[in-house]
Order: C-alpha cells, then structure tokens, then sequence
C-alpha cells in the first residue's frame, strides 16, 4: 500500500509543477496557517526534497509538504534540528542537542527517517552539528565547535550512511562565517555548503556565504547564494530538465519576527524559488513570485 501511496505522490507532484520542459517553474507556496508552529520555532533550518515532496526543518521538528505546498506530514524532532537530505528514501538530519538530562549527554545528534517520516536510526556526537547532505556512500555533516564569533573555515565529519566514523576536516574556504555550515546540498558531483557568513569588517569582506567543494572537501568556488534556510536538488522528474536545478526555501511577511507580531494577519508561511545550476552559477528561473 504505501508503495502505491508513493506513486500516487509522485504523480500529483509532477502534476503541481506545470511547467513544460525548459519552461521557468512555477514558485511553491504553502497554505498560510499550516505552518504556524513555526510562530514558535523560529524559522526553517534547513530542507530537502523528493519525488513525494519537500521537507521543512525546524527546531521543533519537520514539515513535509507537497509540490504544491499543501501540508501533509508533520514530526516532532529535539531542538535544535539543523539540516536535513534526502538519500536512497532516506531523510538524514543534523541536531545540536540544546536541553541535554545530564551534563554527560552528547550534544550531537544524527537521526534518520524514511520518507514517510518515521524514525529509522539515530547515533550521538561529541559535539555540535548542523548542515548535512549525502553524496554516493557518505554522509557530510557540518560541525559547530565555534559558536557565533566569525571565525575562518569550516569543520565537516565525513560518516558512512550507517553512520559510521570515517574522518573530520577542516576545511579552509577562504572568508569568515559565524557557526558551522548552515545548510549543504549537492547536484552528485559536488558539495555545496550555505554558510552564515560574516560581515565585511569581521573578515568576509565580499560578503560570501555559499562554497562549491570536491568530494574529498576541497574548494572550488565561493558564491554569494541565498540559501542558508535551506536548498535541495529537484528531482528531474519535477525539474523537467537535463540541467541540475536547485530549489531555495524563502521566508514570507518578516521571517520570524513578523510572524510573532502578528501571527493571525501574517501567519508563517514559506516561498520555494527555483534556480538552473550549471558550471557554479545559479539562474532563476522561478515564474508567479510574489512578495506576499
């Protein structure tokens, strides 16, 4: 049955982007009060996407909605979940456990679900995690030892996709960012990391906050790419594309401290906008935005 729920699924999801092929794509908007617990959480942390769908991490958890931005599943997760990728009908998602029991908890978390969003696996880390995505058998993962003073470079721990060690590396990418990798998507030859990057005057002074790395993490290209609340390759299906196209998760009516003035008139609501990938640039190509 739930096979057949899936291509169900798949169907209305190719269904909801009408754009023919190479035609600009359609902006996905979600239903305004179907995600007001974001009133509470704050904002999205990061996002992913299949055929079924997109999912919405927040520190409460995640939202999985439809291509056409209607509400169908909604879990509760730790605070705080960071990032989350989609790999082989698996969501993996980062988490810096902030309310540890005891002071010997580890605050590092890696938890997966399959794509109905039930609890798969899970494994605990000596330190702060956040961005991940999933590039042939490993999983990267963005650590945090930092906090929010700017500092240069990143941190990525490399696992096996049953989350077992494989290596951590430091990585040099050139400008200074606050935290650890934000978000991390990839088009399955590249990584590419959304970073919280740091002001002019505290050592970033072109104002990058996006990297293009190899496999084995080393840098291509910095970028400046508005993708920190999330981003996901779109599956070709949805796309309708030979070339990678990406989608971008944007807030509406003030992020979060909008939604918390005036949660009735303006409730939390979430724009996806679509981008064409090639040779390290991004084209929009997203037709019917609006602000509102």
């Amino acid at each position: 049955m739930k096979k057949v729920n899936s291509l169900f699924l798949a169907l209305g999801a190719c269904l909801a982007l009408v754009a023919a092929e190479g035609e600009k794509i359609p902006a996905v908007y979600t239903v305004p009060h179907e995600l007001d617990v974001l009133v509470k959480a704050g904002h999205i942390q990061g996002a992913t996407c299949s055929e079924q769908g997109i999912y919405l991490a927040h520190q409460l958890g995640i939202e999985k909605i439809g291509w056409d931005g209607k509400l169908i599943k909604r879990v509760e997760a730790p605070a705080h979940l960071g990032d989350i990728c989609c790999a082989n009908g698996k969501i993996y998602g980062a988490f810096v456990i902030r309310e540890r029991k005891t002071k010997d908890e580890l605050p590092g978390l890696v938890r997966v679900w399959n794509e109905e969003l039930e609890q798969v696996a899970e494994k605990r880390f000596p330190v702060n995690l956040d961005g991940c995505c999933v590039i042939g058998d490993t999983l990267y993962v963005g650590e945090d030892p930092y906090g929010s003073k700017p500092h240069p470079g990143c941190r990525i721990r490399r696992l096996g996709l049953d989350l077992s060690e494989k290596d951590v590396v430091d990585v040099d990418i050139g400008y200074s960012i606050h935290y650890g990798v934000q978000t991390m998507a990839t088009d399955g030859l590249e990584l590419i990391l959304g970073n919280y990057g740091a002001r002019a005057d505290a050592g970033n002074p072109k104002r990058y906050n996006c990297t293009r790395l190899t496999t084995d993490l080393k840098p291509v290209q910095n970028l400046s790419f508005k993708c920190s609340e999330g981003f996901g390759l779109v599956p070709k299906s949805i796309a309708k594309r030979d070339t990678p196209v990406f989608f971008t998760v944007n807030a509406m009516g003030g992020n979060m401290q909008g939604w918390r003035k005036d949660p009735v008139n303006n409730p939390p609501r979430i724009r996806l906008d679509f981008y064409e990938y090639k040779n390290g640039v991004f084209t929009d190509i997203t037709a019917n935005r609006k602000k509102k």
